[in-house]
């Protein structure tokens, strides 16, 4: 079907078969009216095709699409191998008692008897806890969303991690993806026992696990805790101000991105032994 626009034509014959769109009578005589004329091209699609083949173009009919089967597997960033990105590899080093990762990881005895795990920091409130036999468990449970209130859980994920560092022990903190609610816990210990700002954590943290990323509410949260553990560092430091930094360091920082540790410049996603002190 073509349309043009244009002053109204008069009577015009295509394949043989008049077809136009006059003006309405109301109209005054003569007057320059726009309008519409549908006209019907002779031969259809199939005749314009094969005398102007440079004009049109194939493409593939719906009807010979196959809708997707429920056997099919939707792509949910998964590689080749068919193993989610989140689970691929083993869990992270954050620092040589604290471990980041998933809960496939988890569920593995291999990887954590590998990696001398003895405590399991369970962030969540479905996965299950695998081995209560043979670790330590801890669970938070909250939800990857923007109603959670996990910055009431960071005092006492804090305590946990300590109390297994104390043992001589090791600690996996892990949620369903090792990306949100985990990370979040393990940039909290970080910026409150290192005195770090949120964004020096992130990075620090990100190097070990590149896909990392708290939802947008846990990220408020841990910009509110920073604020909470820098005021209390400047507290510090202004009743001591002799000492060296790092003396200083294990209770406060500086304003001034003199941080307690330095942030290598760049280590693979899945680090082996953290150059910090701890």
């Amino acid at each position: 079907l073509a349309v043009c626009r244009g002053p109204i034509p008069g009577p015009e014959t295509l394949g043989g078969q008049e077809h136009c769109s006059w003006a309405s009578p109301a109209a005054p005589f003569c007057s320059p009216v726009i309008t519409l004329r549908a006209s019907l091209l002779a031969g259809g699609y199939e005749r314009f095709s094969s005398e102007y083949p440079e004009f049109c173009a194939k493409t593939k009919s719906l009807s010979n699409v196959s809708p997707p089967t429920s056997a099919e597997p939707l792509d949910l960033g998964c590689s080749s191998c068919g193993t989610p990105f989140h689970d691929q590899g083993g869990p992270v080093e954050i620092l040589p008692f604290l471990y980041l990762g998933s809960a496939y990881h988890a569920a593995r005895r291999d990887m954590l008897d590998a990696l001398g795990i003895t405590a399991l920091l369970n962030v969540s409130s479905d996965c299950p806890n695998h081995f209560e036999g043979h670790y330590q468990y801890k669970c938070i449970p909250v939800e990857d969303n923007h109603k959670a209130d996990i910055s009431s859980w960071f005092m006492e994920a804090i305590e946990y991690i300590d109390s297994v560092k104390e043992c001589c022990g090791r600690v996996l903190v892990h949620c369903q993806a090792g990306i949100s609610r985990s990370a979040t816990i393990c940039l909290a210990y970080l910026m409150m026992k290192k005195r770090v700002k949120l964004e020096e954590a992130f990075e620090f943290v990100k190097q070990r696990r590149s896909i990392i990323s708290p939802n947008f509410s846990f990220m408020g949260q841990l910009l509110q805790f920073e604020s909470q553990v820098l005021a209390t560092s400047y507290a510090v430091e202004a009743v001591s101000p002799s000492g060296t930094l790092r003396e200083r360091g294990k209770a406060t920082s500086t304003p001034t991105s003199q941080f307690v540790f330095s942030f290598p410049v760049s280590v693979g996603v899945h680090a082996t032994p953290s150059s910090l002190p701890y």
